[in-house]
């Protein structure tokens, strides 16, 4: 039997995703009851451009489990995170992205590394995406171990379970940026405050509707300048 805990929020961002936003919240409500005896689906619409936001509000009013949370304009990826864990309720807090490359059946693997940890923090086995977005990730990890040390086998796994009690300890407010970033520092800014973060294996599928968003120079560009004062705010030389 799957790990059980009495109530839990799930949300997923999504921006442009109109194929496959229904499809993740009826896969939400068709697992999520095998773990959780009270849960909650959130998306977060990041400004699309298409019918994602149209679609899922069709979905919120069939389904009372379900609410959107929509930003005008797009906030970028570290700003629909925030959002995500903003309009979260229940006690644990369940994040993936909206591009169905995890099943969320695999959340049975994060409950089960719950047990004396405050978040569970997945990695990708082995990642099911384009060389050029391997090669983006292997530098940039890369790049984040140089500077802070390692540690995080993938810190942009978007597969993650965190108990909302530490955002007490660790306030959103710190999390600087609203960029690729966020994830990455949301990790490193818990992890210098002693927050206990346990790390899973979680198999990454290929996608199966739209093309992936990539990383555009700018958005890469944008995170570097954040790890780069994150490090300078770590080591006391920046505010």
């Amino acid at each position: 039997m799957p790990a059980r805990v009495a109530a839990l929020s799930f949300f997923f961002p999504v921006y442009d995703e109109e194929d496959n936003v229904g499809p993740m919240v009826d896969e939400a409500l068709e697992t999520l009851p095998r773990f959780a005896d009270d849960f909650e689906v959130i998306v977060v619409d990041d400004g699309s451009r298409d019918r994602t936001g149209a679609r899922a509000d069709e979905l919120a009013a069939r389904h009372p489990a379900a609410r959107v949370v929509h930003h005008k304009p797009n906030r970028g990826y570290g700003g629909a995170l925030r959002s995500g864990f903003l309009a979260a309720t229940k006690p644990l807090v369940f994040f993936t992205d909206g591009d169905r490359q995890f099943r969320l059946a695999d959340l049975e693997r994060l409950l089960a590394g719950l047990d004396g940890a405050d978040a569970v923090i997945g990695y990708r086995i082995k990642r099911a995406d384009p060389w050029r977005r391997l090669l983006i990730s292997g530098v940039y990890n890369r790049i984040i171990r140089l500077l802070f040390g390692g540690g995080f086998r993938d810190v942009d796994c978007a597969f993650k379970l965190f108990r909302r009690e530490i955002f007490d300890r660790v306030p959103l407010e710190r999390i600087r940026s609203n960029g690729a970033f966020f994830s990455p520092e949301l990790l490193l800014t818990m992890r210098a405050a002693h927050v206990s973060l346990r790390q899973v294996g979680i198999p990454h599928y290929p996608r199966v509707a739209q093309e992936p968003k990539g990383a555009p120079p700018h958005v890469i560009l944008r995170a570097l300048r954040d790890l780069i004062l994150l490090r300078l705010r770590l080591w006391g030389i920046a505010n």
